[in-house]
């Protein structure tokens, strides 16, 4: 653990940039730019820190942002310009002049340590966040220890891991009781987080008694089994990123009850059969009439 600190300590001081302004492309309160020192690596979804202006008692503030996006851009007026540079489009020529370029990374304010929002000046420093950093920009640190819910990891490019938090009293209530999950429709990728989220959310609730997960199934059998032993085994790597979220990856049998309630079919009455793609042990079979449900219509 020592070790790891000390290694975030170490990437945390490598400047990989300075803050850009221009005529045409200023820094406002929630966006800036900075263009990137030579051989520094950085993705999308890199968290970075600038230290600017703060309150005179408080000394200088830092502000947190996230990549959005970056571009290459060089000297060169147009695409044409660099073709005919290359002996009018022989890949194997080298240009006689080089062209002068830059890598050039757009930013999303995410926030401040003394909650100040003035634009990042020009030319200042900057350099990746670390871990207490990237807890900041998230707001982590302002969440009580056990209303945190470790929602997955970040893993920045300079090789720093953070774990990410959700405010348990945003998911549960009182305060908001909604998540919103995004992604490609079809790749069961959204259900499969939502499955992690649900794990984290039992493992780290201390009563969890007072909480009941609801999952209307439209995965053909996959969820309708959530109560056993997966075919197989995690991998080591995977294993790793579970313990640093400090979660254990167990069936959903091993946190609490679980209960399948199936539709009623028009062969019910004749099979015994309820209408569903597997029949899990135990299930409950289940209806709806109009009798039942005719003071609910409009």
């Amino acid at each position: 653990k020592m070790l790891q600190e000390n290694q975030n300590e170490e990437k945390k001081q490598i400047i990989i940039g300075r803050t850009s302004a221009t005529e045409r492309d200023a820094n406002t309160s929630d966006k800036f730019t900075f263009w990137l020192a030579g051989n520094i690596i950085v993705n999308p979804f890199d968290i970075v820190e600038v230290e600017q202006v703060g309150y005179p008692e408080k000394g200088p503030s830092k502000t947190y942002g996230l990549v959005t996006n970056l571009e290459h851009r060089t000297d060169a007026p147009s695409h044409l310009a660099n073709f005919i540079s290359s002996n009018f489009g022989e890949v194997t020529k080298v240009a006689n002049t080089p062209r002068q370029g830059a890598t050039v990374a757009h930013i999303n304010v995410l926030s401040n340590n003394q909650d100040i929002y003035m634009p990042v000046p020009n030319e200042k420093l900057v350099s990746f966040a670390d871990v207490p950093g990237i807890e900041q920009a998230l707001g982590i640190d302002v969440m009580k220890p056990q209303d945190r819910i470790p929602a997955g990891l970040i893993k920045m490019s300079n090789g720093a891991t953070a774990v990410a938090c959700l405010d348990r009293r945003y998911v549960l209530g009182p305060d908001g009781a909604h998540i919103n999950i995004s992604g490609i429709s079809g790749l069961a990728t959204k259900t499969s987080y939502a499955m992690f989220l649900i794990q984290s959310l039992l493992q780290k609730t201390q009563d969890r008694s007072k909480v009941a997960v609801v999952i209307l199934n439209v995965k053909q059998g996959d969820l309708l089994q959530i109560d056993k032993e997966p075919d197989q085994r995690l991998s080591s790597e995977e294993m790793e990123k579970w313990e640093a979220l400090g979660l254990e990856p167990k069936h959903f049998g091993e946190l609490g009850k679980v209960k399948y309630l199936l539709p009623r079919g028009l062969d019910t009455p004749n099979t015994g059969k309820p209408n569903s793609y597997i029949e899990p042990p135990g299930c409950v079979i289940y209806a709806y009439d109009l009798e039942s449900t005719a003071d609910k219509l409009d």
